[in-house]
């Protein structure tokens, strides 16, 4: 097993056969949690390995890389202290046992992966995703993730996609379309608009999934829509949006992977020094 450190990306970075295939970005604790209700976890890591094998086989990927989360994002929670506050603890005794029982296999299971592995206290695997598809993805044909995070929608373009373990679907700059008729950017502006109540981040008022993409669509940049304030309109929600520019740019802050990657990471255990090792990459 090959455990990187965050100053082995840039390791990482630099060597990349370009003759390669695909790659694999596995969102390590997301998919876990398909084995959070058993019984026992007896046999989870060697499971997990049989899965990470399996999508490597099926993705033809030359290399495979799992991304685990390390705690919550420091960068995330300096900003919005109620960042993921909803998480509801086990109430019941014995819920609470499986629980530390999952977690406590969970964070060791990096050390039965065969498959290089990054974890880093303070960041999370969306923004360890989001610096390799941002920095290595370009020298292989294409990068499958595996997640069922929609925050990771907003990386889908003609040379990433995402596959969903939970609900076996594929998720391309294709379906995307067909099913939000929205652009990866737009999406990911719909989702800033409308918040993201999985990890407690509210929206503007008012305004749901419909909505926020029908804004999404009209206005396609985080950007311009700023810029379009205030909306003209009498329908309460348009009031709401207009009345709504600080938790706008909050959550953009908090939403878009691509533009604030390197803050998160600035944020996480190594600060500064980090940030230095990346631009000498």
């Amino acid at each position: 097993m090959n455990t990187k450190s965050w100053n082995d990306l840039a390791e990482l970075n630099m060597t990349i056969d370009s003759s390669y295939n695909n790659l694999l970005l596995i969102d390590a604790n997301n998919i876990a949690y398909r084995w959070i209700q058993r019984i026992n976890y007896n046999n989870f890591a060697s499971d997990y390995q049989r899965t990470v094998q399996s999508l490597t086989k099926s993705y033809e990927a030359v290399r495979t890389v799992a991304c685990f989360d390390f705690g919550r994002s420091y960068y995330r929670m300096n900003m919005y202290d109620e960042y993921k506050q909803n998480r509801k603890k086990p109430k019941e005794e014995d819920e609470a046992k499986k629980y530390e029982e999952f977690f406590g296999v969970l964070n060791n299971l990096p050390e039965y992966l065969n498959e290089e592995v990054l974890k880093f206290r303070g960041i999370e695997a969306d923004d360890i995703i989001t610096y390799l598809v941002k920095n290595i993805s370009k020298n292989y044909e294409h990068t499958w993730i595996i997640s069922s995070d929609r925050d990771l929608y907003q990386l889908v373009n003609d040379d990433v996609s995402i596959f969903n373990l939970f609900s076996r679907k594929e998720i391309t700059k294709q379906t995307l379309k067909e099913n939000f008729d929205l652009s990866p950017d737009e999406y990911m502006l719909s989702r800033i608009i409308e918040g993201d109540k999985s990890d407690n981040i509210y929206g503007v008022e008012g305004i749901g999934p419909k909505r926020a993409q029908g804004l999404a669509k009209e206005h396609r940049t985080f950007e311009t829509l700023l810029e379009s304030l205030p909306v003209k309109g009498r329908a309460k929600y348009i009031q709401n949006l207009n009345s709504s520019k600080q938790i706008l740019e909050r959550n953009e802050k908090l939403i878009s992977l691509k533009k604030y990657n390197e803050d998160a990471i600035l944020s996480g255990k190594y600060g500064q020094e980090s940030l230095d090792e990346l631009i000498s990459f």
